[in-house]
């Protein structure tokens, strides 16, 4: 994946499998053995010198570092569990050349940050110091808001816990100008599913061929319907999505608009995703199954969970060997999570809402609202389904769907909606019958 030029020091590289969830005590022993049976050990915990990790960019005179602490690193640094009150600080430094004073728009980095005093009550009469020691500690920390000329100022932004990635941007407002910094970084310790994957080896450069729009829309349309199964035959879900974009940026797009990483399967996250399924417990980076495409698992998996793993909008992406313009194509398949039932194949897994088409509307609308789509268009090439005759996915979950795969071009800078293009190739049935949007699936 390519990096953006901005950045001077790359923050920590970004790498799923899943577990089936189980809410029956009677399977949980069989689960359990199931799921540590395919467990891998966890990596080793990167260094506690969280400075050395920060990224730094810089425009015209003001430069701005910043990095995301994990939860060991912030008990060393604190001495104080901030993670177990879903606390995250956020360490910055913005060294100012220029001969305009900045103000630090809070808001940007955390529009629900924690204030100093807030963190330090939280914690009143843990440990030894007393309130007004650790409110002092919290103060003395927290970054100055006001960065004069010629000045460099550093500390703390303590925002919410995010497990895996977390996105946040640096806004620097001034009498004449408006400086921004985007960041997205890992937080150190999670195992996600793409870092086992080594993008620059997945194709040789031969391989790779880049293409014009109609190239990419006659290549799409060509694509199988479907992924395959665990068994690596069975048709399963639709790949009913594609987007085109930089890696870096297409995955740092998705994490802004809360999209988390999923870990790979081990015996801690076999684990957590019983205990999510059992209790109820919210697990943002729980595993996914491995399902395949181009004779391998997803590249990439993301997830938005609601109170449990049972209930998510998840997806799957595939690095295609094309490329559109010079840049990165990935093909998708997206369903949402509603529930788990029992299946032969793998005892137990999640049901997907057989409405297939809203989940892709979902990432439409999603990618949009991040006001970085360019463009979107459709394709054929997944073929019809409805309630009379559905189709079936590898776990034998109906799902209906109008046939085509949505396009997701993404661009540099921000897309505002009034801006974005609309490519004349495929038009769904809500699109040529706005009379009637819903009715395929009232009848």
């Amino acid at each position: 994946m390519s990096t953006s030029p901005e950045s001077h020091q790359e923050s920590a590289a970004w790498s799923g499998n899943t577990i089936c969830k189980l809410r029956l005590p009677l399977f949980l022993l069989a689960f359990v053995a199931f799921a540590l049976g395919c467990a891998t050990s966890p990596r080793q915990a990167d260094s506690l010198d969280y400075r050395a990790r920060a990224e730094s960019q810089t425009q015209a005179g003001v430069r701005v570092s910043a990095v995301v602490l994990s939860a060991d690193e912030t008990l060393e640094a604190f001495e104080i569990p901030l993670a177990q009150k879903n606390i995250q600080p956020v360490w910055i430094e913005i060294e100012n050349r220029e001969d305009e004073e900045f103000v630090l728009m809070l808001l940007s980095i955390d529009p629900n940050y924690f204030a100093p005093s807030e963190v330090a009550w939280l914690f009143r009469g843990e440990g030894k110091p007393s309130f007004d020691k650790r409110l002092d500690l919290f103060l003395e920390r927290h970054i100055p808001i006001v960065i004069a000329p010629q000045s460099t100022v550093s500390g703390f932004v303590y925002t919410n816990l995010d497990p895996g990635a977390k996105a946040f941007a640096v806004e620097l407002l001034g009498e004449r100008s408006l400086r921004s910094f985007e960041f997205a970084q890992l937080v150190p310790g999670i195992e996600a599913d793409f870092m086992r994957v080594d993008f620059e080896r997945l194709y040789e450069q031969a391989e790779v061929r880049d293409l014009d729009l109609e190239g990419l829309r006659n290549y799409l349309e060509a694509l199988p319907c479907c992924v395959l199964g665990g068994d690596q035959e069975t048709a399963g879900d639709p790949l009913n999505f594609v987007i085109v974009g930089d890696g870096r940026h297409m995955l740092a797009t998705m994490v802004r608009r809360g999209w988390d990483l999923t870990e790979t399967t081990r015996q801690a996250t076999a684990w957590r995703t019983v205990a999510s399924s059992l209790f109820g417990w919210i697990y943002r980076t729980s595993p996914v199954s491995p399902l395949y495409v181009f004779d391998r698992p997803q590249d990439i998996a993301l997830q938005k969970t609601r109170r449990s793993v049972d209930e998510r909008n998840h997806l799957r992406l595939w690095l295609a060997p094309v490329t559109m313009d010079g840049q990165n194509v990935w093909v998708g398949q997206i369903s949402r999570d509603i529930g788990i039932k029992f299946t032969t194949k793998t005892i137990v897994t999640h049901k997907i809402d057989p409405v297939v088409d809203e989940a892709r509307l979902y990432i439409s609308l999603d990618l949009a609202a991040s006001q970085s789509l360019r463009a979107v268009g459709y394709v054929k090439g997944v073929g019809h389904s409805d309630r009379v005759a559905p189709r079936y996915n590898y776990t034998n979950d109906p799902y209906y769907t109008d046939g085509l795969r949505v396009v997701l071009v993404l661009g540099e800078g921000r897309q505002p909606l009034d801006r974005i293009e609309f490519l004349d190739w495929a038009r769904p049935p809500q699109m040529t019958r706005p009379e009637s949007p819903i009715a395929d699936t009232q009848e």
